[in-house]
């Protein structure tokens, strides 16, 4: 899924935005810092109901749930939201964030952004739902922890439902890191100075990149392709004869490939090679990557546990193990 980030060309913040582009970071700031005062705004009615229960059973240790409930909710004074967008042709986003079509829109690969092996403190990403009533927090929100969740940092007034938002949640604000390749797009407004353009192109110079134009077009915005970067690879990977055999399998820190290699199986040298040259182009972090000399092990990898046919036919197959 791609998500986009509009920016301005304001003096400082171009500079500011710029260098964090150039470090593959981006910054998640607190509540406090976005330009909503609505947001993450709320009514908490579990308080009340503590007072009541603690007039009735005045033995019973309530206050200590009180102060947990008071450290959860003020939890948000730490927490990183960092915002973004589904859409890429919003006039108003255009208008609002980005100078008026002078400024520019960063596109990125969600699932790079938000992986674990970058910022270990990412909590979720969340839809944001718009609604004009104010959230209300009561007792069964407590034992549900994504109601909780959504209902402070995901609900916000239908003012702004032309943003198209989702966001990004992390355990802590501050600045966060991200691989190289989750930024595969730069948008430019129609307005935006070619000296603008330069930096950028000179910045993504060896990464894979698409610049693109949004204009008006028959009472509606378009965009066009005017610009291309490509990453200098070390390896050729186009040199080996292979086949993923399905979707990369991932968790929190790592990629999992199972591939059918089809080149010569029995040359270490040239199995190396290839695992370099994989990892190069497809990985963007630690990664195991299981070669096997067939495709008929497809039908294996899912299985557990194998019986002893299997098993043997797993190992056969199975040529290199990289990790």
């Amino acid at each position: 899924m791609k998500v986009y980030k509009y920016r301005s060309i304001e003096e400082k913040a171009f500079e500011r935005d710029f260098k964090t582009l150039s470090e593959n970071c981006f910054f998640a700031p607190n509540y406090a810092h976005l330009n909503d005062p609505f947001d993450i705004y709320f009514n908490e009615q579990i308080t009340p109901l503590i007072k009541v229960l603690e007039a009735i059973f005045s033995d019973h240790n309530i206050s200590n749930f009180e102060n947990e409930l008071k450290k959860t909710l003020n939890f948000k004074e730490r927490v990183g939201i960092y915002c973004l967008s589904k859409d890429f042709l919003n006039e108003q986003l255009w208008a609002y964030y980005a100078s008026s079509y002078f400024g520019y829109c960063v596109e990125y690969d969600l699932d790079k952004l938000i992986d674990k092996s970058q910022n270990s403190d990412f909590e979720c990403q969340l839809e944001i739902d718009y609604e004009d009533d104010i959230p209300l927090i009561d007792i069964d929100d407590i034992k549900n922890t994504e109601s909780f969740i959504r209902k402070i940092y995901a609900i916000k007034k239908s003012t702004w439902k032309h943003e198209d938002e989702i966001r990004l949640i992390f355990n802590n604000h501050g600045l966060k890191k991200f691989h190289f390749s989750a930024i595969t797009g730069i948008y430019f407004g129609y307005r935006t100075d070619e000296k603008i353009k330069e930096c950028f192109y000179n910045l993504f110079s060896n990464n894979d990149v698409k610049f693109y134009e949004v204009f008006p077009s028959n009472f509606k915005l378009d965009y066009k392709l005017i610009n291309e970067t490509k990453r200098k690879l070390k390896y050729n990977l186009n040199k080996f004869n292979f086949e993923i055999l399905r979707s990369p399998r991932e968790n929190r820190w790592e990629q999992i490939f199972e591939i059918y290699y089809k080149g010569n199986t029995d040359d270490e040298y040239e199995i190396n090679e290839f695992v370099q040259a994989f990892k190069e182009k497809y990985c963007f972090k630690k990664s195991t990557l299981y070669l096997f000399n067939n495709k008929d092990v497809l039908s294996l990898l899912d299985v557990y546990p194998l019986n002893e046919k299997q098993l043997a036919q797993y190992d056969e197959s199975t040529i290199h193990i990289e990790y």
